[in-house]
């Protein structure tokens, strides 16, 4: 199965959004359902910031990559 070919430069700014995205959930986690699982919902918020932040910086030494190739 071929997949469709995405640039460097898309998957930064997906993963940079996302990163965003996720950072921002972190709000409401905390001010509004501490009262739940509040570890579980904490180390899933940081599983998916920290996953998305790496994967933005690997696109980004991609993108590097690509630009400097002849």
């Amino acid at each position: 199965m071929n997949l469709p070919r995405v640039s460097a430069t898309a998957l930064r700014r997906f993963h940079a959004w996302a990163t965003l995205v996720w950072a921002l959930a972190a709000v409401p986690t905390v001010l509004w359902w501490r009262e739940s699982v509040f570890w579980v919902a904490a180390m899933s918020l940081w599983a998916n910031v920290a996953s998305h932040w790496a994967a933005w910086q690997a696109s980004r030494a991609e993108e590097t990559i690509d630009n400097s190739s002849p």
